[in-house]
């Protein structure tokens, strides 16, 4: 595989920047890969707006398509390009799969448009994916990476491939501080969630002296490794060696299905017949609605005495300093036989007397355990129960490989979650990425609290937009402490013009809402 990343060119410099890129596909094709990947809009630009109607810079995207079809034929090789189409009086920020053959095998229009995307383009109304040669492929573009259920039904519908042409944009005062959160951790956690590769190609340079790309195309595997990634400020060829199989596509189908819950329904009904609507509806006092949530770092290979011990003492301690909700990680010592009764006498008087609440694991129940004050003595969560609420703030739960289903944390943010406790014990290697992306993709604070051991595991509390709030070392007992907002959680714009929540498309989801999958 290759991915090409060309400079960015205004629409004025169309045609410039449109002959030098099919220079780039030229000299990428001569090393004979399968598949050439190139960036979002490479032809005639992104920011269309430049210079009068817009239709009038998509003049030419049908003989630009032509040509990379010319290359795609000439080469034997498959081309992935994005181009701004127009369609009767319509314009789509679209990708387009070409052949060996030099034929159009799909195109897939962007649907969770970015910022100024929809002062210009309509958005797309499909989800395909096309088989071939080196795998059944599917296609976003760009900020259709960021919304989970896109790449999901992808997934479900039997894509091993997912290509992204994308202009990742950024901003920092020298080119190693340019950064994206797809590059970070977005895209890794779509590759962990449905066992996939994902090839993404990005520009470098900037765009109308306003809008700059970050570089940094990446090839990630099904195990969320970025195997590639090319540099933040520099034209290149960036070769991939990828070994397509369906394996890792069938274990996290396979998880999938393990944590499939009716809930999931939830995520093909229309936006405004979720609980999340009214939620929004309802007013909020910013400085008021805030509440401290604490979370509670325990080494995994521990005795339940010095579990109780340490547990009681981190969560006494955040207490004090404030936390009206306190996370302990998904311990295996809290599952022993009777275990219960003593995980009970250790916590509960702690949040009888601070007026809080304790979340953690006891016995074999495979709920979350809230111990709170007098009036409300304990509840256990799931997926089936009420959310939480925590003075302003909605609370929801999820437990160890929970997280790594993407509809479970979806499912709590379309019932109005402001905050998502994830109770785990996870030692994957991308329970950071996953925090994070949880908390972004649906804008609200994600607090995990994890078991440590020897390796880098720990633990983290996010803000919903993907910021760390406070975070533990990795391998030591150790509680932190951040304020949760619901005025911020409850913003669901992430910029102008992009909203995670209005601009979903759950018309498209009906696959998300089966337990079984399409191949």
């Amino acid at each position: 595989m290759a991915l090409v990343q060309h400079r960015a060119y205004d629409v004025d410099h169309s045609q410039e920047g449109l002959a030098n890129t099919l220079a780039l596909v030229d000299q990428a094709a001569r090393s004979k890969p399968d598949l050439i990947v190139l960036p979002e809009c490479s032809y005639p630009g992104y920011y269309l707006g430049l210079g009068g109607d817009p239709r009038q810079n998509v003049l030419g995207w049908r003989d630009a398509l032509s040509r990379f079809r010319m290359i795609a034929q000439r080469h034997g090789v498959y081309i992935c390009v994005g181009l701004a189409e127009a369609q009767g009086d319509k314009l789509y920020n679209s990708a387009f799969l070409i052949d060996r053959n030099g034929t159009l095998v799909g195109t897939a229009r962007k649907t969770f448009l970015w910022h100024f995307d929809r002062r210009w383009f309509s958005r797309g109304d499909e989800f395909r994916v096309f088989q071939t040669d080196i795998g059944n492929i599917g296609m976003i573009v760009c900020a259709d990476g960021r919304l989970p259920e896109i790449s999901r039904v992808l997934a479900l519908k039997g894509a091993e491939i997912i290509i992204d042409p994308t202009n990742w944009v950024t901003s920092g005062r020298d080119a190693g501080s340019l950064r994206n959160p797809q590059v970070d951790c977005m895209i890794p956690a779509r590759a962990v969630e449905n066992g996939v590769w994902y090839f993404c190609a990005n520009k470098v340079g900037r765009e109308t002296d306003t809008v700059v790309y970050c570089g940094q195309s990446i090839g990630v595997s099904p195990t969320g490794e970025i195997v590639v990634k090319g540099s933040p400020d520099r034209e290149e060829i960036i070769l991939i060696e990828a070994d397509v199989r369906r394996e890792h596509r069938t274990q996290a189908m396979n998880l999938r299905k393990e944590c499939f819950h009716e809930s999931f329904s939830l995520l093909d009904r229309p936006n405004e017949d979720v609980p999340l609507a009214k939620v929004l509806r309802d007013p909020v006092v910013p400085g008021k609605e805030t509440g401290m949530v604490g979370v509670v770092q325990l080494d995994r290979d521990i005795s339940l005495k010095e579990y109780l011990e340490s547990g009681s003492y981190l969560a006494e301690r955040l207490c004090e300093q404030g936390a009206s909700l306190v996370i302990l990680p998904d311990s295996a010592c809290a599952a022993v036989r009777d275990s219960l009764s003593l995980i009970r006498n250790a916590f509960a008087p702690i949040a009888r007397r601070f007026n809080a609440y304790i979340a953690l694991t006891a016995g074999r129940n495979q709920a979350a355990l809230v111990l709170g004050p007098l009036d409300f003595g304990e509840r256990a969560f799931t997926l089936s129960s009420d959310l939480l609420e925590v003075g302003a703030l909605r609370v929801g739960f999820m437990r160890g490989k929970e997280g790594l289903v993407p509809e479970v944390a979806r499912s709590l943010f379309l019932r109005g979650a402001d905050v998502i406790a994830w109770l785990g014990d996870l030692g994957t290697g991308h329970e950071r990425s996953i925090a994070l992306t949880r908390a972004m993709e649906n804008r609200v604070y994600v607090a995990f609290a994890n078991c440590s051991s020897r390796d880098e595991r720990n633990s983290l509390i996010a803000s919903p937009d993907g910021r760390i709030l406070a975070e533990t070392f990795p391998g030591t007992k150790q509680g932190i402490l951040a304020q949760a907002s619901a005025a911020v959680s409850r913003v669901k714009q992430v910029v102008w013009g992009t909203d995670v929540y209005r601009d979903r498309l759950p018309e498209l989801y009906k696959e998300i809402s089966s337990a079984e999958v399409l191949i």
